[in-house]
């Protein structure tokens, strides 16, 4: 059975994904809700009969909170911008590993979606899955190994992993490799992202982005503090393509230094 694990703030797209899960065409599945919202979204989660944790924590904390009430033996981490494609788990379920990357497809648009869908696109493509650069992140993980790994980072992290929004999923990533090296990739798209779509977007997220990865200064993770780890190959998109992939790490990149240093 799938454990799938949903941590929620706003649930602007909560309905989406979940008809998205209400729709799979495999149905063996359970839905764990970490609300750190608002009654709406409780009402939401009541009315689709999914597991609600109604609690105000950062997201690395939510993901734990989530992973200790799931009970199958595989869980698929999600968020509330990323709903599924019809047959996600059915794919799923015939290519179980370890880890499981998933090819995901930006939704919308505009420039800066599509800047995103191509910089998606020269990450599976054109990188290897290496968890130290944190580019291309496995959805699914063998639960045990999930729940081992999220112990390790709390006994690591102490009093501030519950400090933790980003790189959230990029620790969970890290820390699972050194527990095994069982990592699958597919890069048929099962997973689809509402993303950002305007500069504005861009801009105050990373911006609290860099500003949250201040807070793995002095444990063991400050390494994940260093800029040049995210230094990616480029192999796809001609000329103009990659002018809008180069704007694209700018418009992210600035900011983020910027949250990191401020």
């Amino acid at each position: 059975m799938f454990s799938i694990q949903i941590p929620v703030l706003h649930g602007k797209y909560l309905r989406e994904i979940f008809e998205s899960i209400r729709l799979q065409t495999l149905q063996d599945y359970e839905v764990i809700v970490v609300n750190s919202g608002n009654d709406s979204i409780s009402d939401l989660i009541k009315e689709y009969g999914f597991k609600e944790v109604r609690r105000n924590v950062k997201l690395l904390e939510a993901r734990y909170l989530a992973n200790n009430e799931s009970n199958g033996d595989y869980a698929l981490i999600l968020d509330e911008t990323r709903p599924l494609r019809k047959d996600a788990l059915e794919v799923l379920s015939k290519n179980l590993h370890d880890m499981v990357i998933i090819g995901e497809r930006e939704l919308g648009n505009s420039f800066w979606v599509k800047a995103a869908q191509l910089d998606k696109d020269n990450i599976m493509y054109c990188n290897s899955p290496e968890a130290i650069k944190g580019f291309a992140l496995p959805r699914l993980f063998k639960r045990t190994l999930l729940t081992a790994t999220l112990e390790k980072l709390k006994a690591n992290l102490g009093e501030k992993f519950a400090q933790v929004v980003f790189p959230d999923h990029e620790l969970i990533y890290y820390e699972a490799t050194r527990l095994s090296n069982d990592v699958f990739v597919i890069k048929e798209e099962l997973i689809y992202h509402y993303g950002d779509v305007s500069l504005r977007d861009i801009i105050r997220k990373y911006y609290r982005y860099g500003k949250s990865l201040k807070v793995l200064k002095g444990t063991p993770y400050s390494f994940m503090m260093s800029v040049s780890r995210k230094k990616r190959n480029v192999c796809k998109g001609g000329i103009y393509d990659r002018i809008a992939l180069y704007v694209l790490y700018l418009a992210r990149g600035i900011p983020f230094l910027l949250g990191e240093l401020l």
